[in-house]
């Protein structure tokens, strides 16, 4: 892979792992809330989030597999310190 491919693929691996880190936590009693002003209440909406998320990281997923079919189900392994 070349270096500017490489670092395309770096960083949308990132950003699914960061996407699919947030949908767990939503999904596993993270809650989202929100007022439409400072002195409304707070309205949770936290389902719409996670719903959101989800379409983010399938759509993460659809580019990677389409920019990078032969390494679009991997995950990246960087070694920690590798480069300095």
């Amino acid at each position: 892979m070349l270096d500017g491919n490489y670092n395309r693929y770096v960083e949308l691996t990132t950003r699914l792992r960061s996407v699919e880190a947030f949908c767990d936590f939503l999904a596993h009693g993270g809650t989202i809330r929100v007022a439409a002003s400072e002195s409304a209440p707070f309205t949770d909406v936290t389902l719409e989030l996670l719903q959101r998320q989800r379409r983010e990281a399938d759509a993460l997923r659809q580019t990677r597999r389409h920019l990078f079919p032969e390494h679009a189900d991997e995950d990246f392994q960087q070694t920690l310190y590798g480069s300095h």
